[in-house]
């Protein structure tokens, strides 16, 4: 009999892996033997894709009554089906799940809501409240009206937003550390993480803000892959947008990204100053040449121009100004 090495690890581990399996088959895991029995009530990660059909819901609702209250609860997965119409006891029924991961003092939360959803999930109040979330990711189509939807999330460190439509006047948390923005940018008017280093932002538009205080940041990302409509304002605003993450000194922009600087390119300061390793990577469009005056304008001047590292991709050429009426119109 081949020997079941499973079996000999420690509980600790086959917890920590379970996690990583919805719950509906970690729950099939009981029927294993007796050793497998009980093992699911402390499970340390709860992931629940949710499908239509209220028996399942049940399900997960005797699920979390059982779970032992006394095991702590690391990380929550909440996600659903691509395309599902959100009822009132849908949302009932996503409450139900943020409070409980709540009072069990999770740390890591994630809520993709339904992508093609026909209504909007609204999402409950209690998810902004928690006192001990270092980690949060929300996927939701749709809008909101927050006035500082974070601010009471004292030790949030991880914050992603994917199609978070919201129009907010201030996100604002002293423990930030890691910013990530996708699909279409939030209407924020001030972004306030005194400790963020890393920023990230992929969208449709450039992202507009009228004030950014992000006094430590390292690391930024941006891909913005839009069509150009008004070349002349998405330049200006595309310029103000690197100039207040001018702090960071490791940068990504991706071709796409660089087409809107490409207009009327200013001779004014550099937006990253403190710039030390620049890398321009390719984006969701066909682009093989960059701009020497965009280049010039990114690092002519910097202080550390002399060792400042340069990269981008073998198939990219450098070009004149003047051979640039190939251009697109449109991305």
């Amino acid at each position: 009999m081949a020997e079941d090495r499973i079996n000999q690890l420690p509980d600790e581990i086959l917890q920590h892996i379970l996690s990583f399996i919805d719950i509906y088959e970690v729950v099939q895991t009981t029927i294993l033997s007796k050793r497998w029995k009980d093992l699911w009530r402390s499970v340390l990660g709860i992931r629940l894709h949710i499908r239509s059909g209220g028996r399942r819901r049940r399900r997960v609702s005797q699920f979390l009554s059982h779970r032992d209250a006394a095991a702590p609860l690391h990380g929550f997965h909440l996600s659903f089906d691509s395309v599902i119409r959100v009822l009132e006891d849908d949302e009932a029924f996503v409450e139900e799940c943020v409070l409980y991961a709540i009072n069990q003092g999770v740390q890591s939360l994630r809520i993709q809501s339904p992508h093609r959803g026909l209504t909007t999930l609204r999402l409950p109040a209690a998810l902004f409240t928690s006192t001990t979330l270092r980690e949060l990711e929300l996927t939701q189509k749709g809008s909101e009206i927050y006035t500082e939807p974070f601010a009471n999330l004292p030790e949030l460190e991880n914050l992603s937003l994917r199609g978070f439509w919201t129009y907010s006047h201030v996100l604002k948390a002293p423990k930030l550390r890691v910013l990530e923005i996708f699909e279409f940018p939030p209407l924020f008017e001030e972004i306030s993480a005194p400790l963020l280093s890393s920023f990230r932002y992929e969208g449709y538009s450039i992202l507009g803000c009228s004030i950014m205080n992000l006094p430590k940041l390292k690391e930024v990302y941006l891909d913005i892959h839009g069509v150009r409509y008004d070349r002349k304002l998405l330049h200006q605003k595309c310029v103000r947008l690197l100039h207040q993450l001018g702090n960071a000194t490791n940068v990504t922009l991706t071709l796409d990204t660089l087409r809107f600087l490409e207009d009327s390119i200013e001779q004014g300061p550099p937006p990253f100053p403190n710039i030390k390793i620049l890398k321009m990577i390719k984006g969701r469009h066909e682009i093989r040449r960059i701009l020497k005056s965009v280049l010039n304008y990114l690092t002519k001047g910097t202080f550390y121009f002399e060792s400042l590292v340069v990269f981008f991709p073998n198939d990219v050429d450098l070009a004149d100004d003047h051979n640039s009426d190939d251009r697109p119109r449109h991305l």
